[in-house]
């Protein structure tokens, strides 16, 4: 973030759900579908642990592309508080 700005408001509910599914079609569409849903897991995975996704074994182990934005939707609609801004050193401010 820029020096004086306040950090960036972290989606949540439905606007985290669509802002992975967005990021999950964009690795499809540069990897391909097969390639891509192997490659979007890890990503998934860290979505998932950041935000208090209770299905994350369900994220990495779908199927299928249309299996993982099922359960992209399902997890991260309801999904909790984000985890990474509370631990953001710079969070407080810079120290002096």
């Amino acid at each position: 973030r820029a020096w004086g700005t306040p950090a960036p408001q972290v989606p949540q509910g439905a606007r985290l759900a669509d802002a992975v599914a967005e990021h999950y079609d964009d690795i499809l569409s540069l990897y391909g579908r097969e390639l891509g849903l192997r490659v979007a897991r890890k990503h998934l995975g860290w979505y998932a642990e950041a935000n208090g996704a209770p299905n994350r074994a369900e994220l990495l182990r779908a199927p299928t592309p249309e299996a993982a934005l099922a359960a992209i939707r399902a997890g991260f609609a309801d999904a909790g508080k984000a985890v990474f801004p509370e631990q953001d050193p710079w969070a407080a401010g810079v120290p002096s």
